[in-house]
């Protein structure tokens, strides 16, 4: 999936808005290795969904091609 990054907390956790309009949550340990320090508000990013105990999680979480290359606008919640 794709998404663009509209929270990155302190401890390394935050939130994605996936293409689909669903926000989805990270944590430290579900992004890759370009690391936490390289990911900004309003980057996008490529990851995978994982069921947690509570929520989907974003897990294998990296820079995707397209924000390196260009600076698209960021997807829309929906409602």
């Amino acid at each position: 999936m794709r998404g663009s990054i509209t929270q990155v907390s302190g401890d390394g956790s935050g939130c994605i808005l996936a293409e689909d309009g669903n926000e989805v949550y990270f944590e430290r340990s579900g992004i890759g290795s370009s690391g936490v320090d390289d990911l900004m508000v309003g980057h996008w990013v490529e990851f995978e969904l994982q069921y947690g105990s509570e929520q989907l999680r974003a897990t294998g979480i990296k820079r995707s091609r397209r924000d390196v290359e260009r600076r698209p606008e960021a997807p829309q919640p929906r409602g």
